[in-house]
C-alpha cells in the first residue's frame, strides 16, 4: 500500500498557565471562541454520530 501524503513540520503551541485564586478572576468569555461558541469537554459520541447530526 502506498500513500501519496506529505509530512509536515510542525511548530510547538504556545501556551501559558496560570494559578487563580479565585474563580471569579476567570472572565466571563473563558469558555468561548473568539466566534461566540461555546466549548467545554467532547460530547461522549463517536465520529459517525456527529456526522449524522
Amino acid at each position: 500500500m502506498t500513500t501519496n501524503a506529505q509530512q509536515v513540520k510542525s511548530c510547538p503551541i504556545p501556551t501559558r498557565v496560570l494559578t487563580l485564586k479565585d474563580w471569579s478572576q476567570l472572565p466571563d468569555c473563558y469558555s468561548q471562541t473568539p466566534g461566540g461558541t461555546l466549548f467545554s469537554t467532547t460530547p461522549g459520541d463517536d465520529s459517525q454520530f456527529e456526522m449524522d447530526i
